[in-house]
C-alpha cells in the first residue's frame, strides 16, 4: 500500500482563504468592520494626545523605544538601571546624608527612662524647629508657637487614649467630630445648601472617599467602567483614588492663558461613563480656581458630579471671599459642585490629620459607608475608610477653630494675601522671570523662557528656602502661609540675588530635587515611575552612620 502511495504525485495543497471575503456582501461587512477598529484606534490616538500633548506623545514613543532596546539590545537595561540608580543616589544624599549617628534598628531590651526619650525628642524637635520656624519654611504651615501651640498640646494630651470608634465609650468625640464637620460646612456655603460631610484624615482621604461616592452612585446608576475627567493640573491625590477604585481618570489641557480648567476642554470627553468632573480651588501647582461655575452648569447639563478639591485652600478661600479678596466662586453656592474637600490642617490651623469631605445630599455620604452584617465579629460600620481613630486629633480640632474663630482668619487671610500681591508684583518686575500663571491664592508660580527654573531652586535651597518645583510648564513656586509676612522682604531679596546670579552662571546645573524635575520633563514615564518609588523606599530607610 505505501508502495502504492509512493508512485503518485502528492496532492497539491488547497490555496489559503482569502483575507477578506470574494462574496461582495461579506466583503463589505468585512471593510466596515475594519474601518471601525481603525476609526477607534485613530479616535483614541487623537484623544491621548489631546490629554498630553507632543511633548507627552514623545516621551510615550521614547519609553516604548526604551523598552524594546532594553529588551533586543544588551547593556541598555543596565545603562537605565545605571542612570535610575544615580539619581536616587542623589536623592538618598539629600534625605539621609551620609548616615543617622542615633539610628534605632532594632527594640531594644531593656526599657529607656521618660527623662532620656523626652531629652531625645526635644533635640529632635528643636534641630526641625529651627528649619520649620525659620526662613527656610516660609510656606502653608501655620506658626507652631504662641498660644495656639501651647493650647493644642494641652488638648491632645487630655485625649491621647481616646478612640473614635466608640463613640458610645467617648461621646465627646462623636460631638466634637461632628461639630467640626458642621464648622467647616458653615465657611463654604454647606448650611444653605443642605450639605453634610465626612471627617477624613487629610486631604487624600478626602479625595479618596469623594471619588468612591461617585463610583457607587455610578454604579447604582449602570455605569461598569467608571470614568472622572480632570485637569492635567489636579493634584495626585484623585490619581490615587482612582488606581484603588478602579476608575479610569482622564487628564485634559489647562486653558494656556488661564491655567484654569475650563467647560470646553472637559466637555468632549464626557460619556456614559464618566461619573465626576473633579476641579481645584486652587491647584497646587499654579494657585489657580478653575472654572468652578462654567463645570457646575455642564455637570448639570451632563447629570455628573462635580468635586471641587478645597484642600489647599480651606478656610483661606473662604475668609478672602468675606473680605472682599476673592471673587470667584468656588463653593456650594455654585449650583452644580456635589462635594468638596476641605484641609482644616492647613490655614484652619489644626494639627494634621483632620481635612472635611463634604457632599451636597446625605445619598452621596450613604454611598461611602461599608456596612458589615455577615461576619463574625457581628454589625461594624465606620464612616471613613479608618477604624480606630484618635480622639485627640479631633479635639484638638474643635479648638482650634473655636480659638482661632472667624475673626482670627479673616485677619491671615488678610496678611497672607497682600503678601501674595506683593510677591506677584516683584516677580513681574523681575525679567527674566514671568507668573506662570496669574494665581488667585496659595501659591505664586513662577517660569522662564531662559533662567534655568531648577537651578533657581537649587540656589534658593542653598540659601535655606524650601520652595516646590512642578513641570508642564518647568516652575518653582512659592507658597505662602503665616509666617511670610515675616519672611517676605527677605525672600524677595534672596529670589532676586539668585536670579543675578544665574545670569551670570548660565552653566550651573540644578541639583537634588530639583534635577529630579529637570530630568522629568523629558525622561520617559517608566523610568519616572521606578525613581518615585525608589524615593518612597528612601523615605522608610533606616540609615545607620558607619
Amino acid at each position: 500500500m505505501g508502495a502504492h502511495q509512493s508512485a503518485h504525485a502528492p496532492l497539491p495543497r488547497p490555496p489559503p482563504p482569502p483575507l477578506l471575503s470574494n462574496n461582495p456582501v461579506e466583503f463589505s461587512v468585512e471593510r466596515a468592520i475594519l474601518l471601525i477598529l481603525l476609526l477607534h484606534q485613530l479616535s483614541a490616538l487623537l484623544a491621548h494626545f489631546r490629554r498630553v500633548g507632543a511633548l507627552g506623545v514623545y516621551k510615550c514613543v521614547i519609553g516604548h523605544l526604551l523598552a524594546l532596546f532594553s529588551a533586543a539590545v544588551p547593556g541598555v537595561a543596565s545603562l537605565v538601571a545605571s542612570e535610575e540608580k544615580k539619581a536616587l543616589a542623589d536623592l538618598e544624599k539629600d534625605l539621609l546624608g551620609d548616615g543617622d549617628p542615633t539610628a534605632v534598628t532594632a527594640l531594644p531590651e531593656q526599657s529607656i527612662d521618660a527623662e532620656e526619650l523626652e531629652k531625645r525628642t526635644g533635640e529632635a524637635m528643636r534641630a526641625d524647629a529651627a528649619r520649620a520656624t525659620q526662613k527656610r519654611w516660609g510656606g502653608i504651615y501655620h506658626n507652631s508657637g504662641g498660644a495656639l501651640a501651647t493650647l493644642q498640646g494641652r488638648i491632645w494630651s487630655q485625649y491621647v487614649d481616646t478612640n473614635a470608634l466608640y463613640p458610645g465609650v467617648f461621646p465627646t468625640l462623636r460631638k466634637y467630630e461632628a461639630e467640626v464637620i458642621a464648622m467647616t460646612l458653615s465657611i463654604v456655603h454647606g448650611h444653605e445648601a443642605g450639605a453634610c460631610g465626612l471627617l477624613a484624615s487629610g486631604g487624600t482621604e478626602a479625595v479618596l472617599l469623594a471619588a468612591l461616592a461617585y463610583r457607587e452612585t455610578g454604579r447604582a446608576r449602570g455605569i461598569t467602567e467608571p470614568q472622572i475627567i480632570c485637569a492635567i493640573s489636579a493634584h495626585p491625590a484623585i490619581t490615587k483614588a482612582c488606581h484603588y477604585f478602579g476608575i479610569e481618570l482622564i487628564k485634559v489641557p489647562l486653558e494656556p492663558s488661564s491655567m484654569s480648567l475650563r467647560a470646553a476642554a472637559v466637555r468632549p470627553y464626557l460619556n456614559s461613563q464618566t461619573v465626576a468632573i473633579y476641579a481645584s480651588a486652587p491647584s497646587f501647582a499654579h494657585g489657580v480656581i478653575d472654572a468652578i461655575e462654567e463645570l457646575g452648569a455642564l455637570a448639570m447639563e451632563a447629570r455628573v458630579g462635580l468635586h471641587v478639591d478645597n484642600c489647599l485652600g480651606g478656610f483661606l478661600l473662604s475668609f478672602m471671599a468675606r473680605e472682599g479678596l476673592l471673587t470667584k466662586p468656588f463653593d456650594f453656592a455654585v449650583p452644580g459642585v456635589s462635594s468638596m474637600s476641605i484641609d482644616v490642617h492647613k490655614y484652619g490651623c489644626a494639627p494634621k490629620g483632620v481635612s472635611v469631605v463634604a457632599f451636597r445630599t446625605a445619598e452621596l455620604r450613604r454611598a461611602t459607608y461599608v456596612p458589615s452584617t455577615d461576619g463574625c465579629e457581628g454589625l461594624y460600620v465606620t464612616p471613613t475608610l479608618q477604624g480606630s481613630r484618635s480622639g485627640a486629633i479631633m479635639a484638638t480640632a474643635w479648638a482650634t477653630l473655636l480659638h482661632v474663630g472667624g475673626a482670627g482668619y479673616a485677619a491671615k487671610a488678610r496678611e497672607i494675601s497682600a503678601c501674595h500681591e506683593k510677591i506677584k508684583a516683584f516677580v513681574r518686575a523681575t525679567p527674566p522671570l514671568r507668573l506662570c500663571a496669574d494665581s488667585d491664592a496659595c501659591t505664586v508660580p513662577v517660569c522662564s523662557e531662559t533662567l534655568n527654573v531648577y537651578a533657581l531652586a537649587t540656589l534658593l535651597e542653598q540659601k535655606g528656602w524650601s520652595v516646590f518645583t512642578g513641570q508642564k510648564p518647568a516652575t518653582v513656586t512659592f507658597p505662602l502661609g503665616d509666617q511670610t509676612p515675616a519672611l517676605v522682604d527677605e525672600l524677595l531679596r534672596d529670589l532676586g540675588e539668585s536670579v543675578r546670579w544665574l545670569l551670570a552662571h548660565p552653566d550651573f546645573k540644578p541639583k537634588g530635587n530639583a534635577a529630579v524635575y529637570g530630568m522629568a520633563s523629558v525622561a520617559p514615564d517608566a523610568v519616572l515611575d521606578s525613581i518615585l518609588r525608589g524615593y518612597v523606599d528612601l523615605t522608610l530607610k533606616v540609615k545607620p552612620l558607619n
